[in-house]
């Protein structure tokens, strides 16, 4: 018999600044990834790119013709991703191998904020993850 327990999930709170453009321009809350290398206390500048084709990245960018590599000089790419249709470590795996520095994964649905986590108990696919540098928000 298993004894009663009490527990608490917290998700791990964080905030996004948009600079630009006006209409979206502010602090948003946002929760972290269970997976990646968060930055704790840090922060992060980049360019955000909202892809027209496979916006939920559930398939391979490749297949679209689409990087996220940036150039020399210039601020990281951050992809922005639609919710829904795959786990959230696979959209974040298919825009890191197509070069993102990190992903942003929005909900088109006002709801309490969740941890990303991945979907095995095994956690091979958050290991895949975890030796990259890739910082997953949600």
């Amino acid at each position: 018999m298993v004894p009663n327990s009490l527990a608490r999930f917290v998700v791990e709170n964080n905030s996004l600044r948009v600079t630009s453009p006006e209409k979206i321009k502010g602090t948003h809350d946002s929760a972290i990834g269970n997976f990646g290398i968060p930055q704790y206390g840090g922060s992060m500048a980049g360019t955000v790119a909202y892809p027209k084709d496979n916006s939920k990245g559930c398939k391979e960018f490749d297949d679209f013709g689409i990087s996220f590599k940036s150039k020399p000089g210039a601020l990281p790419t951050f992809v922005l991703l639609d919710r829904g249709d795959c786990f959230f470590a696979l959209k974040v795996w298919n825009a890191q191998k197509a070069g993102a520095s990190a992903v942003l994964v929005a909900d088109d649905i006002e709801e309490p904020l969740i941890t990303m986590d991945s979907p095995e108990e095994d956690g091979s696919s958050a290991n895949i993850l975890r030796h990259n540098n890739t910082i997953c928000t949600y």
